[in-house]
């Protein structure tokens, strides 16, 4: 049973582990880096909680184990914030933001892999043009991002000091280069797939991207990916649904 403080319900720390289904340990942790609010303690140093930590701790628990690529873990990151703060309106919009996120992911990525195992080295219809912060945006990275693949030569050849468009061609390549970069393959070796994709070898270009140390095909990688994805979809619904049973608690 929780002990009372000041008519509201506290919790010892083995209570709020049983009560969130996270080791204690963990809990700690939780509170070392600065993702719980304040925590009171006992004149002999033991840990008071109280009911928003309980939801603190989920969201936690729903935020670790999700992080996909850097734009995912930025958009998570203000979940937290706004959790620890205990900003609802703040929450609310962060959390639908991330699950947002989540979603636009997901449909760049089974997009990405029909490219890559379907039409890699195929030339697209080129009857739109887009400047490289539209590019950027449509592909979900940043222009920045979109520059160092055109330094690293995954982007074909250009005129540095002209003003680049992207038509569709390119912007199927950037769709594969970020899904690649995604599910941990490095600039070289992406370099190398590109390189024997454009030379019309698309089949040399999947045996590039087999690691040494296992054997995993590009497919099987490229669709754990997507896994992670949809697993983290659920956690995102999770963390919206959250909110509603957050607002009750003061």
């Amino acid at each position: 049973m929780p002990e009372e403080n000041s008519s509201r319900p506290v919790y010892r720390i083995g209570q709020l582990s049983r009560l969130t289904g996270v080791k204690e340990g963990t809990i700690r942790f939780y509170e070392q880096c600065g993702f719980m609010g304040p925590v009171e303690r006992t004149p002999n140093n033991y840990r008071l909680y109280q009911g928003r930590h309980i939801y603190q701790v989920r969201v936690c628990r729903l935020v670790f184990g999700g992080f996909v690529n850097r734009r995912l873990r930025r958009e998570s990151r203000k979940v937290l914030d706004a959790s620890v703060r205990w900003d609802m309106e703040a929450y609310g919009e962060a959390a639908a933001n991330y699950q947002r996120a989540v979603e636009e992911d997901i449909h760049r990525t089974r997009k990405a892999i029909a490219i890559c195992l379907e039409q890699m080295g195929q030339a697209a219809k080129e009857d739109i043009r887009y400047s490289k912060k539209q590019a950027a945006a449509m592909v979900g990275v940043t222009p920045e991002a979109v520059r160092n693949w055109e330094r690293n030569g995954l982007l074909g050849q250009y005129e540095p000091y002209q003003k680049r468009f992207y038509g569709q061609t390119l912007l199927n390549r950037m769709y594969v280069i970020r899904l690649l970069l995604d599910t941990g393959y490095s600039m070289m070796a992406i370099k190398s797939f590109m390189q024997e994709c454009d030379g019309g070898q698309p089949k040399n270009a999947e045996r590039l991207l087999v690691s040494p140390e296992d054997s995993e095909e590009l497919r099987y990688r490229s669709d754990r990916y997507l896994e992670a994805l949809l697993h983290l979809r659920e956690k995102t619904r999770q963390l919206c649904e959250l909110k509603a049973e957050m607002e009750k608690v003061f």
